[in-house]
């Protein structure tokens, strides 16, 4: 873990309207109801206290600079009462999801990456208005997430991700390279069925047996066994 501000996450709200940009979350009508917290290092936090859940999982948590905030995908939480609340969110980098969380206790708010958790300071009325009034809200950053991950034995990944949205996107990229230095390939076409997949690109195409994990790349004649990652125990290293 580089830091522990990589892991934190902003700020708690109900739904926001859209702006005209499709990206742009408008919170105007509910800032007056918002908690202003930080880590006393130009990084802001704010939430409306208790009502991260909306009876339907929804609300969303923000992250930014104190100039853009971006929504983060949340996974979970729960509150005892008025008194003390917590928030799972999304976070790849922890090596356990549920150490990824933000909440408050005892009248104390904090965020937590791993086993390091950390005690944010209030923000006074008049800097939390401003701050609420001129920063932009954003939709979430990250709109794709990992579907297969394989390497072969010389060390060359071959990792294939697909858009959030919707479920069930046709939107596939594949990568392929040396860890740290994997290459998105031009893709051709792609082939679904009963027997599995075909990821097919200029360079060659990446296959997958369905029920059986079997990974293969194939070049020309050349075909090469992989070896298939599961994303769950493998999302440090995507």
């Amino acid at each position: 873990m580089r830091s522990i501000l990589a892991c934190m996450v902003v700020v708690l709200a109900w739904a926001p309207a859209l702006a005209a940009d499709e990206e742009t979350l408008d919170i105007k009508a509910d800032a007056a109801k918002y908690k202003v917290v930080t880590d006393g290092k130009a990084h802001y936090f704010a939430t409306i206290p208790f009502t991260m859940m909306d009876g339907e999982g929804k609300g969303f948590l923000f992250y930014g600079d104190g100039k853009t905030f971006y929504a983060q995908r949340r996974t979970g939480g729960g509150a005892n009462g008025e008194e003390s609340f917590d928030t799972v969110f999304w976070e790849p980098r922890v090596n356990e999801r549920w150490k990824a969380g933000f909440g408050m206790k005892d009248g104390k708010y904090w965020v937590q990456c791993d086993n390091r958790k950390t005690e944010l300071k209030d923000v006074s009325g008049d800097e939390a208005k401003k701050l609420l009034s001129s920063a932009s809200f954003k939709k979430t950053r990250w709109k794709r997430r990992a579907y297969a991950l394989a390497r072969d034995n010389s060390g060359v990944y071959y990792y294939v991700d697909q858009a959030r949205e919707p479920e069930d996107s046709k939107d596939f990229r594949v990568f392929r390279g040396q860890k740290g230095a994997l290459k998105l390939q031009k893709m051709v076409n792609i082939v679904s069925d009963s027997e599995g997949q075909i990821f097919e690109t200029k360079a060659g195409k990446l296959r997958f047996i369905l029920g059986r994990n079997e990974r293969t790349w194939i070049a020309g004649k050349t075909q090469t066994k992989l070896i298939d990652l599961p994303i769950d125990d493998n999302h440090v290293l995507i």
